[in-house]
Formats: C-alpha cells, sequence, structure tokens
C-alpha cells in the first residue's frame, strides 16, 4: 500500500497523458524518491494505475540504470563510466568516492546516506569525469571538492 499523497501524485501524473501509460517515467522517478529504492509493491501498483502488465513496468525499471531495485539509500551517487568519462580520468573519481565513503559500486555506506552507482551517461561530456547526487549535476575536481559537496546531503 502507497502513502495517501504518492498515490495522488501517480495518478495526477497516469490523467496527465493522454494514455496512461506514457506517466511510467514519472511514476517511477516520484516512487524512488519517495523511498530510495523502487520496491516491489509499488510496481505493482504503478502497474494497477497506468493499466500495465506487471512485467512491462519491471522491464523499463529493468532497462533504465537511474532506477533502483537493491538496498536504498538516502542520497544516490551516480558516476559516469562512459567512454568520454573514462578517457577523462573518471578512476579517480571512483577512488575518491571509494576512499571518502568507504564502500564500492552498488554499496551502500555504513550510515545510510549515499549509495554509490554506477552509470553508462549523464550527458554532461563538456564537464567530464561528472557525478551527481540526486539530481545534481558536478565535475570532479578534486578529493577536497569532493569532500564539500558530500557533506551538504545529511
Amino acid at each position: 500500500m502507497l502513502p495517501v499523497e504518492l498515490e495522488q501524485k501517480l495518478e495526477e501524473y497516469a490523467n496527465y497523458f493522454p494514455k496512461r501509460e506514457q506517466a511510467i517515467l514519472l511514476c517511477l522517478h516520484e516512487v524512488q524518491d519517495h523511498y530510495g529504492n523502487i520496491p516491489s509493491f509499488a510496481l505493482e501498483r504503478i502497474a494497477e494505475i497506468l493499466n500495465l502488465p506487471l512485467n512491462h513496468v519491471e522491464n523499463v525499471v529493468s532497462f533504465y540504470d537511474m532506477f533502483d531495485r537493491g538496498e536504498p539509500a538516502k542520497h544516490r551517487i551516480r558516476v559516469c563510466v562512459s567512454l568520454v568519462c573514462n578517457l577523462m580520468n573518471k578512476k579517480s573519481l571512483l577512488d575518491a568516492i571509494r576512499k571518502h565513503l568507504g564502500i564500492g559500486v552498488g554499496e551502500v555506506s555504513k550510515d545510510g546516506k549515499f549509495k554509490l552507482i554506477a552509470v553508462q551517461c549523464l550527458g554532461a561530456c563538456s564537464e567530464a569525469p561528472v557525478f551527481m547526487v540526486d539530481n545534481d549535476t558536478y565535475k570532479f575536481e578534486s578529493e577536497e571538492k569532493l569532500h564539500e559537496i558530500l557533506s551538504k546531503y545529511t
């Protein structure tokens, strides 16, 4: 069972579009923002709201690396591992995050604040290497700047 406010928001998205299924990405983002991941019971409810088969919703979630079915965290750090970021030294960025938080890709920090996720592209190649914390995009400049950025997220 979803909270009433979340259920209302999903219905609002579904009613906005000419075809209810067009709201699938908005609904998935809303659920992930609420829970920190996308739990199975929420997938079932999204399928019901949008009049879609459950396996269709599950396939959308598994196709996009922006959606997370694993262990939740308060904040998600997405690190671009595409070719451009790789050439521009994304290894230094991953090493700095691992050192600062003590976690590897796919892991959640001991305090539950951060989860490190590798993604194929963040659409900011001119700033490579880049990372996102939730919906905020940052250029990796140094370990000190990384610490400063991460300290803003409590």
